[in-house]
C-alpha cells in the first residue's frame, strides 16, 4: 500500500493537529504562541509545507512497509509474503 498526500492534504491535517493540540493540550502560553506563529508562517503553499509533504509521505509509508506483508512473486509462479 502507497499513501501519497498532497500539499493542501497535509497542510488541512497540520491545521486539524495544532488545532486540538492548542484547544486540549496543556500547553504554555508561548507553546501556543509557537503553534500560531508556526500557523501563521506556513500557509498551504509555501515551501515549509512542501517540505512537510515529503517528510510526512516517506515517514507515513516506511511505517506502512514496516507494518504490513507483501506478496512478492518470486521465479515462477510462486508467492511469498514478505516485510520489506
Amino acid at each position: 500500500m502507497i499513501v501519497l498526500l498532497e500539499e493542501p492534504e497535509t497542510w488541512s491535517l497540520m491545521m486539524v493537529a495544532s488545532a486540538v493540540a492548542i484547544d486540549n493540550a496543556d500547553l504554555s502560553p508561548e507553546g501556543v504562541e509557537a503553534i500560531r506563529r508556526w500557523r501563521s508562517d506556513n500557509g498551504e503553499t509555501s515551501t515549509g509545507i512542501a517540505e512537510l509533504t515529503d517528510a510526512v509521505n516517506k515517514t507515513l509509508n516506511a511505517r506502512l512497509d514496516a507494518k504490513f506483508l507483501r506478496r512478492i512473486k518470486t521465479r515462477g509462479s510462486r508467492a511469498e509474503s514478505v516485510r520489506k
